[in-house]
C-alpha cells in the first residue's frame, strides 16, 4: 500500500501542466508579420487565471522575440521536473561499522527477512541500493558501474560479499549491486543504500560512503548496543556534519545487550562533546531479532505472539520517522522545485508581453529603455570588458580550490594506508591494501567530480550576475586518466636471510627426519644431549621470531612502496586534468555568453525597428493587438500568483500526518 502523497501534490502538478501548456503554445505560435505581436497565436487563457494587473520588470527584460524562442525549453523543464519528482526518491545511506546489524536492519525495514546476506561470518563488500519495484529483481554493475547484469536475488552473496577468510571480493567486477522488491516502506517515496561492512569506517569503501553523502537525502548510522561509540565512529560522524544535516541513529540489538539504555545515554554524550550538531538527532532502539519472531509468529497464525515481538522490537517508529521526517520532507522539495521552475518560465514570458504592451502603447520611455540596454551590451561585447577579468579570476580561483581540496584528500588517503600497513600482519595486508586503495582513489574522484560541478554552478551564476544575460551549466564531468582505471598488483618483495641466525634458518627445515635422528642418538651416546638441545630450540625459536618479524617487516615495506607508487600516480595524473578542465569551462562559457551577447543585441536592434513599424500602424490595429495581449497577460499572471501561493503554501503545510510514536524506548 503506497503512503499518501502530499496534500499539495495534485495541485502543483496541475500548475506545472497549465504553465507548460501556455509555453508551448507561446513556442508554436507562428512567426509574426512586421508590427506585430510574435505570440499572437497563443490567445487562449490558462486555467485558474485571475484579471490582469501590472508585473513589474526591470530594464532588462528579455525581447518578446527573444522570451518566445525560449518558451520551448522551458515546458520542457518544467515537464522534466514533473517526471523527476514521480520517479525520484530520497536516498538514505545506511552507515557503521562491521558487524553492527546493518543489513539485518535493511531486511527488517523492507520486511523481507533473508534479502541481503546476514551469515556470522558474511561481510558486505560493495554498496548495494534497495528501491521499490513491483516485481523482486537484482543487477550487478560490472566493469566499473558502466555495464549491467542481472542476477538472481538469491545470489547476492556471491555479487556483494567477500571471503570471510581472505577478505577478498567473491566477484572483483562488481562495483555495486541493485535491488528491487515490492515494499511498503519504499514505496513511501525512499530507497536505502547499505555500504560495505568489510575495513569498517577506516577504509577505502568508508571514503566512498563520505563522498556519497554529498547526494542523500539523510544518514541511518547504525550502533549496537555493545559499547559506547568508538574513535573511528565519532571521526566518520564529525566528517560527515559537513555533507549531510538529516541523520537518524539507530541502536540495533537491544534483545541481546540488556545495557542498552546506559550504552546510549553514554552515545548522546559523546556526540555532544564530538559532533555536537548532531547531538539533538533521535536515536531508535531496534532488535532486529524480535522482528523475525514478529514475521515468524505471523507466518503460523500466532497474531497475539507476533504483536508483542512487534510492540519490543522498534520498527514502527523508525519507519514513521523516515517516511515523515525524509520521504515526505524529501517530497515537499520536489514539488517546490516543480513550482520554482514553472515560476522561472513564465517569468520572462509576462516580462516580455508587459513590455510588448508598451509598444503597443506607444510608451516613450521604451526606446530609451532600448537604446541603454543595447549600449550596455555593446560595452559587454568589448574585447577588456569587465567580465572577461572576472572569468579568468574566477577560473583560476576555482582551480586553486580545486586542487586544495584534492591535496586534502591525497593526504587522508595516505593516512589510510598508513593505518592500514601499521594495523595488519602481511597475508591480510596484501589482500586489503589495494583493495582500500582502489576505493580510495574512487573516493577522491566522487568528491572531486562533485567539487568541479558546484564551482562550475557558482562560476555560472556569477558571470549571469555580472552580465545580466542567463547561461545553462555545461560541465560533462572530469575524464578519468587511463592511467588510475585499473591499479597495478602488490608485488611482494624476495626473502633473503643472511647472518648465522639466516644461515640456521636456512639449514634447519632442511634437515631431514632420519639425519636428526641419528643425529639425536649419537648425542646421547656422548652424553651432550641436554646441553645441545637446550642451545638447539633456543635457536630454533629466535629463528622463527625473527622470520615472523622479517616477514612482517618486508610486508609493511612492500605496502609503503606500494601505496607510495599509487598516491604518486594519483598526484601525477590528476593535477593537469583538473587544470584542463577548469580551462575548458572557462572557454566555453566565455563563448557561450559572448554568442548570447551578440545575440541579445541583433534582437534589440529588431525590436527598435518593430517600434517604428508599430507607429506606423492605425489606431484600430494597436487595439486589436493590445486586447489580445492583454489577454495573454492575464494568463501569465494568473498563473505566476499561482506559483507564489503555492511556494508559501509549501512552506506551512504538512505532509500527511503519521502515527504519534516515541524516538526512543530508553
Amino acid at each position: 500500500m503506497t503512503a499518501a502523497p502530499h496534500p499539495l501534490h495534485h495541485e502543483v502538478v496541475r500548475f506545472a501542466e497549465d504553465a507548460a501548456l501556455l509555453l508551448e503554445r507561446a513556442a508554436a505560435a507562428p512567426a509574426a508579420p512586421a508590427g506585430t505581436p510574435a505570440i499572437q497565436g497563443a490567445t487562449a487563457t490558462a486555467p485558474g487565471t485571475a484579471p490582469a494587473t501590472s508585473t513589474s520588470t526591470s530594464s532588462s527584460a528579455p525581447t518578446p522575440e527573444a522570451a518566445t524562442a525560449s518558451s520551448a525549453g522551458a515546458a520542457a523543464a518544467i515537464r522534466a521536473e514533473v517526471a523527476a519528482a514521480r520517479d525520484g526518491a530520497a536516498t538514505v545511506v545506511v552507515v557503521g561499522e562491521k558487524k553492527r546489524g546493518k543489513s539485518s536492519l535493511v531486511n527488517a525495514l523492507v520486511e523481507h527477512r533473508d534479502l541481503l546476506p546476514v551469515e556470522v561470518d558474511v561481510a558486505t563488500g560493495v554498496h548495494i541500493l534497495v528501491r521499490h519495484a513491483e516485481k523482486p529483481h537484482a543487477l550487478a554493475y560490472v566493469d566499473g558501474g558502466q555495464l549491467t547484469r542481472p542476477i538472481e536475488l538469491g545470489d547476492l552473496t556471491e555479487y556483494a560479499a567477500v571471503d570471510p577468510v581472505t577478505q577478498a571480493p567473491y566477484r572483483g567486477d562488481v562495483h555495486h549491486v541493485e535491488v528491487g522488491i515490492p515494499a511498503q516502506l519504499l514505496s513511501t517515496g525512499l530507497r536505502l543504500i547499505d555500504t560495505p561492512g568489510v575495513g569498517g569506517l577506516v577504509s577505502g569503501h568508508a571514503r566512498i560512503t563520505m563522498a556519497t553523502l554529498h547526494h542523500a537525502d539523510a544518514l541511518v548510522f547504525v550502533v549496537n548496543g555493545s559499547s559506547e561509540l568508538t574513535a573511528s565512529e565519532l571521526a566518520f560522524l564529525e566528517e560527515a556534519t559537513a555533507r549531510i544535516a538529516e541523520v537518524v541513529f539507530v541502536l540495533t540489538q537491544t534483545d541481546k545487550y540488556r545495557s542498552w539504555p546506559q550504552v546510549l545515554e553514554r552515545n548522546r554524550e559523546l556526540l555532544a562533546r564530538h559532533a555536537p550538531r548532531y547531538a539533538a538527532a533521535p536515536w531508535y532502539p531496534v532488535s532486529s531479532r524480535a522482528h523475525q519472531d514478529a514475521l515468524t509468529a505471523l507466518a503460523r497464525g500466532d497474531e497475539e505472539r507476533a504483536a508483542r515481538h512487534m510492540a519490543a522490537d522498534g520498527f514502527v517508529p523508525l519507519r514513521s520517522a523516515l517516511t515523515h521526517r525524509v520521504a515526505l520532507r524529501a517530497a515537499e522539495l520536489r514539488l517546490a522545485n516543480i513550482v520554482h521552475v514553472g515560476r522561472a518560465g513564465l517569468a520572462p514570458l509576462a516580462a516580455a508581453e508587459e513590455r510588448r504592451l508598451r509598444a503597443l502603447a506607444q510608451d516613450p520611455t521604451l526606446v530609451e529603455d532600448i537604446q541603454r540596454q543595447r549600449d550596455a551590451l555593446r560595452a559587454l561585447q568589448d574585447s577588456d570588458a569587465r567580465w572577461r577579468g572576472m572569468l579568468r579570476t574566477a577560473t583560476r580561483e576555482l582551480e586553486r580550490r580545486l586542487r586544495t581540496g584534492f591535496r586534502r584528500n591525497v593526504n587522508d588517503l595516505r593516512q589510510l594506508a598508513d593505518a592500514k600497513i601499521a594495523s595488519l600482519s602481511g597475508d591480510e595486508l596484501a589482500a586489503a591494501l589495494p583493495r582500500d586503495l582502489e576505493a580510495g582513489i574512487e573516493a577522491v574522484w566522487m568528491d572531486l567530480d562533485h567539487a568541479t560541478r558546484e564551482g562550475v554552478a557558482r562560476l555560472t551564476a556569477l558571470m549571469e550576475r555580472e552580465c545580466g544575460i542567463g547561461d545553462e551549466e555545461s560541465f560533462d564531468g572530469l575524464s578519468r586518466p587511463d592511467r588510475l582505471a585499473a591499479l597495478p598488483p602488490l608485488v611482494s618483495s624476495v626473502h633473503d636471510a643472511a647472518g648465522v641466525l639466516g644461515a640456521v634458518e636456512r639449514i634447519v627445515p632442511t634437515l631431514s627426519t632420519g639425519v636428526l635422528t641419528v643425529g639425536v642418538t649419537a648425542m646421547v651416546a656422548s652424553g651432550v644431549l641436554l646441553p645441545l638441545a637446550a642451545g638447539f630450540g633456543m635457536v630454533t625459536l629466535l629463528s622463527r621470531r625473527r622470520r615472523k618479524r622479517d616477514e612482517l617487516v618486508r610486508a609493511r615495506g612492500d605496502g609503503s612502496r606500494y601505496a607510495q607508487r599509487v598516491i604518486s600516480e594519483l598526484e601525477t595524473e590528476v593535477p593537469p586534468e583538473i587544470t584542463q578542465a577548469v580551462d575548458t569551462v572557462g572557454e566555453r562559457l566565455a563563448e557561450r555568453l559572448g554568442d548570447r551577447i551578440t545575440a541579445q543585441r541583433r534582437l534589440l536592434e529588431d525590436e527598435l525597428a518593430n517600434l517604428q513599424r508599430h507607429a506606423r500602424a492605425s489606431k484600430e490595429q494597436r487595439a486589436a493587438e493590445r486586447d489580445r495581449a492583454q489577454r495573454r497577460m492575464a494568463a501569465l499572471t494568473g498563473l505566476l500568483r499561482r506559483a507564489d501561493d503555492l511556494t508559501d503554501r509549501l512552506a506551512t503545510t504538512p505532509g500527511p500526518a503519521g502515527p504519534h510514536v516515541p524516538e526512543d524506548r530508553s
